[in-house]
């Protein structure tokens, strides 16, 4: 404590107030940040990508499942994989969208946008379409991931009331 002391005595003005402000809004000390961890882990960043990465993950491979024309054997393992493939991609897009925006706000509008994009984008990843134009099949399919991620934001607040 009294090396800390020190040094922050030896910092200009401007920069010891900045310090001693942060010190109190962080409930730890500045120079011991491991002191305002659980203050860390409760910021909106931390709370992980986990879930919503496979819920991208979930919602772009069933509608990629769903949409898929493959003819007679419309449920091999070939589509599988191409779904697959889909989700895999559009969960990572996620993850990339998701980690620089500001997670504190939630809205069905927001859920739907982003699942729709990666779904898009997953979708023309994963193969070539049969039909023309090129970007048809990847936009019905996003469509599709819309409605899933429209009816599953729904379900989440329709639970949360039911336990609440």
């Amino acid at each position: 404590m009294v090396v800390e002391a020190k040094l922050i005595g030896a910092l200009p003005a401007s920069l010891r107030n900045w310090l001693k402000l942060a010190q109190r809004d962080e409930g730890g000390s500045v120079l011991h940040p491991q002191l305002s961890l659980p203050k860390t882990f409760n910021d909106s960043f931390a709370t992980g990508l986990a879930r919503p990465a496979a819920e991208k993950f979930a919602g772009a491979w069933l509608a990629c499942f769903l949409v898929m024309a493959r003819g007679g054997s419309a449920f091999s393992f070939e589509h599988v994989r191409i779904a697959a493939v889909c989700g895999v991609v559009g969960a990572a897009v996620a993850v990339a969208l998701l980690t620089q925006m500001d997670r504190t706000t939630d809205s069905v509008t927001r859920q739907v946008t982003i699942s729709a994009i990666v779904t898009f984008i997953g979708d023309i990843f994963a193969r070539r379409s049969h039909f023309s134009p090129q970007w048809v099949e990847p936009m019905i399919t996003a469509a599709v991931s819309g409605g899933i991620a429209f009816a599953v934001w729904h379900a989440k607040r329709f639970a949360k009331s039911l336990l609440w």
